[in-house]
């Protein structure tokens, strides 16, 4: 038998091909290690965003007024029961009836004071001063700052910050708030009107089923009671307001990117009944 051995041209060609294989494998692995990384990052920003949305929309729920309705942040007040003071087994007014069912914790239902410190007194939803501090009982705000989702809450007129500032998601990458109303009530009935704020004209958003924050500050008296500031600005036209529609995004991978998005509506059933 005639053995012959193997060639330094054979060797390189047979190199050059291994190397072909061996670039061609690693690239696969580089592309399917990117892609696992890539759906492992989603999937991470997707429930660490759900979990950061459910407490925004636990604490919006609560809401019964809207103070500042801003794209960047809302302000909102709360019942006396969302203060960490309050006791729902108490009895605040002595009349037996613990302060979980009773309408009126303070007993002043019946008080005849000025328009202006009207907010002070009647049942609970409608008295904002439960424990006759002359203050505001609760007042919170959502925001967006240094990546980070932010509640904060003032309890009577406090300072903003300090322990009652509570982070509750991290990685937000885009948080924006906007503002709707409500054709079916009462009070929206005739704000579906459009851009122009005015009926009959056929502009854009007019007889569309919805009211929007434009329509609420376009709309002037006597229909609605905007007052074309380009803002909600003013107390008249936030009592409009029965929805807020969140959008957030969240940055897990930290590219300076959004790897993933939620944009939902929050009803807070309280804002339609305070305002009527």
């Amino acid at each position: 038998m005639n053995r012959r051995g193997v060639t330094f041209v054979e060797l390189m060609i047979g190199m050059a091909m291994l190397g072909i294989v061996v670039t061609a494998f690693a690239s696969m692995f580089k592309l399917t290690a990117r892609t696992a990384n890539a759906v492992q990052t989603k999937t991470a920003a997707q429930e660490q965003l759900r979990q950061a949305f459910q407490r925004a929309e636990r604490a919006l729920l609560h809401a019964n007024e809207v103070r500042v309705a801003s794209a960047a942040f809302v302000e909102f007040t709360c019942d006396l029961d969302q203060s960490s003071a309050y006791d729902p087994d108490g009895d605040q007014d002595g009349d037996g009836i613990p302060n979980r069912r009773d309408g009126d914790r303070d007993d002043d239902a019946m008080a005849l004071f000025p328009s202006t410190a009207q907010w002070r007194v009647g049942f609970n939803l409608e008295d904002d001063d439960e424990d006759g501090d002359q203050q505001v009982d609760v007042v919170r705000r959502l925001y967006r700052s240094g990546n980070a989702l932010w509640l904060d809450t003032s309890v009577n007129g406090s300072a903003w910050g300090g322990s009652r500032l509570t982070r509750l998601g991290v990685d937000i990458s885009t948080l924006t708030f906007s503002y709707w109303g409500d054709k079916s009530n009462t009070l929206g009935m005739n704000l579906d009107r459009g851009n122009d704020g005015n009926s009959g004209t056929g502009d854009s958003g007019e007889n569309d089923g919805v009211v929007s924050e434009r329509e609420m500050d376009m709309v002037p008296a006597p229909a609605g009671m905007g007052d074309r500031s380009g803002a909600l600005d003013t107390a008249n036209e936030r009592r409009y307001i029965t929805s807020v529609r969140v959008y957030m995004g969240a940055d897990r991978s930290k590219e300076a990117g959004t790897d993933y998005v939620i944009e939902t509506d929050v009803y807070p059933p309280l804002m339609a009944l305070k305002s009527r």
